[in-house]
């Protein structure tokens, strides 16, 4: 079968998981069903389509959003977005009055929602390249060059921040949530987003794109569990509330990789597909 982790390999995974959660579950009446389909699929494993490589290539962040950003905003089918974005807006539809920061605001879209919501707002992106499209996307909108460890904004300037699907990226997130942290008023709030780390840590999803010339990449992802909290304190930060929404049925069959629909919907249906962290600054 040669190394490496192919495409049948990852079905493979979802459909001992969803074995796993037939017993679990008390759905006895399936696991004969599940046994035959993983004995099905670990004899094709040498065979195409299940042999195709799914260890795509990966570059870091930086790289990685310069070679994507031409075609960031044309995707349609990015659950992870559908998933996080109601309820990331929620919470920015609560945020204390005055301007708000969109830390690692890419092509902008909560800064255009904030925009379009009235408030006065900052976007902040280490990215050239996918600033250029924001710009284009959001005219007028303040927005600037700059790394989430060294935000370009001044101590107590705002009173909002938002930081959406970008820490995950990090192996280390103290020093963002440090500088979210500094640049928040007394009593500002913070709302990050980040998939969710058993999708990271145990299913492996990962930011997968294709460039201008076709080829497929991948941006690594970070499963930090249970890393906010120790953030949140150094930062003096405290969570308010802590989200995890969740894949239905027709999101996890839309996951589906090589016709295994029913495997994935009985896999993933109920998974953790998104984390949504509240944080708060003390009042003075």
């Amino acid at each position: 079968m040669g190394e490496g982790f192919s495409e049948g390999h990852y079905v493979v995974g979802i459909a001992a998981l969803a074995l796993l959660r037939a017993g679990a579950d008390r759905h006895l009446e399936d696991v004969a069903r599940r046994v035959a389909e993983l004995e099905e699929l670990v004899e094709g494993l040498g065979r195409e389509p299940l042999a195709r490589r799914r260890d795509l290539p990966e570059y870091g962040a930086g790289p990685g959003y310069a070679r994507w950003a031409e075609s960031y905003d044309e995707q349609t089918d990015n659950d992870t977005i559908a998933i996080e974005e109601p309820v990331v807006r929620t919470l920015l539809d609560e945020l204390p009055e005055g301007p708000v920061l969109d830390a690692a605001c890419g092509t902008g879209r909560h800064t255009a929602y904030l925009r379009d919501s009235g408030r006065e707002v900052v976007g902040v992106d280490s990215s050239a390249q996918m600033l250029a499209r924001a710009r284009e996307r959001i005219a007028g909108v303040d927005l600037r060059e700059g790394d989430l460890a060294a935000l370009p904004l001044e101590d107590e300037s705002v009173s909002g921040a938002v930081c959406a699907l970008a820490l995950s990226h990090l192996p280390d997130m103290k020093p963002a949530i440090a500088e979210l942290g500094r640049v928040l008023r007394p009593g500002g709030r913070l709302v990050i987003s980040n998939p969710h780390p058993f999708a990271t840590g145990v299913l492996g999803w990962r930011a997968v794109f294709t460039d201008a010339g076709g080829q497929r990449s991948m941006i690594p992802e970070y499963p930090h569990h249970g890393a906010y909290l120790d953030a949140f304190a150094a930062a003096g930060l405290s969570a308010r509330r802590c989200l995890e929404p969740r894949l239905d049925s027709q999101q996890a069959r839309a996951r589906a990789k090589l016709g295994y629909e029913d495997a994935f919907e009985a896999a993933l249906t109920g998974v953790p597909a998104v984390i949504v962290w509240e944080a708060e600054r003390a009042a003075g």
